[in-house]
């Protein structure tokens, strides 16, 4: 049987997990290929900051998630395509490793933050 979301392990291993599926990922691979490989556990330390934060009350996060997706757009040209891939990804990798409120929570604040990202992005393409 799974258990919930319920610690900063949890969190680490659903995150490496997680990523490793889109470093795989025939749609999503080339942009993390491109930006974050160079310092990959870096980068997987913050999401996991970020992840923490939002779950289990760490208060450690301390960047703005929708200003460095709205400059990767800038590079990228983000879509509805790879918000619904990332989000796929996402679900499947919680659903396969856990099972509870928490992880109910993550899949649920994934999807709000990336629907209100969209809309930032597509209001800030048709403002230029």
């Amino acid at each position: 049987m799974k258990t919930d979301i319920s610690s900063r392990k949890d969190i680490d291993f659903l995150i490496k997990t997680f990523y490793d599926k889109l470093l795989q990922d025939d749609l999503l691979q080339h942009i993390f290929r491109q930006t974050i490989l160079p310092d990959l556990e870096a980068h997987l330390k913050t999401i996991a900051d970020f992840w923490d934060s939002i779950l289990l009350d760490a208060d450690i996060y301390r960047g703005n998630v929708t200003e460095k997706h709205i400059a990767l757009d800038k590079k990228f040209t983000l879509s509805k395509n790879e918000f619904d891939r990332w989000l796929l990804l996402w679900k499947q990798t919680i659903d396969a490793l856990f099972s509870g409120e928490k992880s109910e929570m993550a899949k649920f604040r994934a999807q709000s933050i990336a629907d209100i990202m969209q809309y930032k992005i597509e209001y800030l393409r048709s403002n230029k």
